[in-house]
């Protein structure tokens, strides 16, 4: 297939010996064809799950995000500074790799691995990437995001890494994964998802020390289904956050029944989430 990206895009390995798999995990590392490594003010970085379904057709499951077109495009029609994003590989572990302890109870042969994963992300990842890029060193230059699985884990950036990132992209979290195991969804009938997973998300985004204290972009869509699911947990956690202390100024929901549980549905939610997390950062 042939390569689709756009701008400059360095991949690299970083060796994590607490993986059970893939241990030299492929990390890929895309700039803007406008970055310069020397001007003053640093860049903003948005560190992302299921690298490499972001930026290349030619690596994507079904298709990729057009991460670096939406930003691209954004740069040259709406003037907003690029950023650069880190997209981490996902390895044949990757439920257990990117499943955030919102529950106690046991997930069929699942583990809770996501501490894992922040461990490295936050302990290598990010040290290499701003030891060898021209990017911001503190949590207001820094986003997590993912889809999904990917979506929990952003999720956990914000309840629990509030000190790392200051803007969450968490689009279609699989919250369903904490009441029907590996499928995400039940065999005959589609239920509402894990409640106490998603009370547990709650009451840690509502408490006064996470209150605002980061920008939140959530997506869901499909009117049936798995996204279905998604779309009613979506419209749930925006209700209870905005009772609960939230400012609109700091959520961004996007939303659209005729959209499925894939890549397409988050390329148009980043395209849609992107411009809002970068209010007034106009390019020089």
């Amino acid at each position: 297939m042939t390569h689709t990206v756009v701008g400059h895009l360095h991949i690299v390995k970083i060796r994590n010996d607490d993986f059970l798999v893939s241990k030299n995990r492929i990390v890929r590392i895309w700039t803007p064809e406008s970055y310069n490594p020397h001007i003053k003010e640093p860049y903003n970085v948005i560190y992302m799950f299921d690298g490499s379904n972001l930026f290349d057709d030619a690596t994507s499951f079904v298709g990729e995000w057009h991460i670096d077109e939406t930003i691209s495009d954004c740069e040259k029609n709406e003037h907003i500074r690029p950023s650069i994003v880190v997209g981490i590989d996902a390895s044949a572990d990757r439920m257990s790799e990117y499943l955030p302890r919102f529950s106690n109870a046991a997930i069929s042969e699942l583990a809770y691995k996501g501490d894992t994963t922040y461990k490295f992300i936050i302990d290598q990842v990010i040290p290499y990437v701003e030891n060898n890029y021209n990017v911001g060193k503190n949590r207001k230059y820094r986003s997590i995001g993912g889809s999904s699985m990917g979506g929990l884990m952003a999720l956990e950036g914000g309840i629990r890494h509030g000190d790392v990132f200051s803007k969450i992209y968490a689009f279609s979290p699989a919250f369903t994964v904490f009441k029907y195991g590996v499928n995400e969804e039940p065999p005959v009938k589609f239920g509402l998802g894990n409640n106490s997973a998603i009370s547990y998300v709650m009451k840690e985004l509502v408490k006064p020390s996470n209150v605002n204290r980061f920008k939140l972009c959530l997506s869901s869509g499909g009117g049936k289904g798995f996204e279905g699911e998604c779309f009613k947990n979506t419209r749930r956690m925006l209700k209870m956050l905005l009772s609960g202390g939230w400012s609109s100024d700091n959520l961004r929901i996007f939303a659209d029944c005729s959209l499925e549980h894939n890549e397409y549905q988050w390329s148009l939610a980043f395209a849609d989430c992107y411009p809002f997390m970068n209010a007034g950062k106009k390019k020089n």
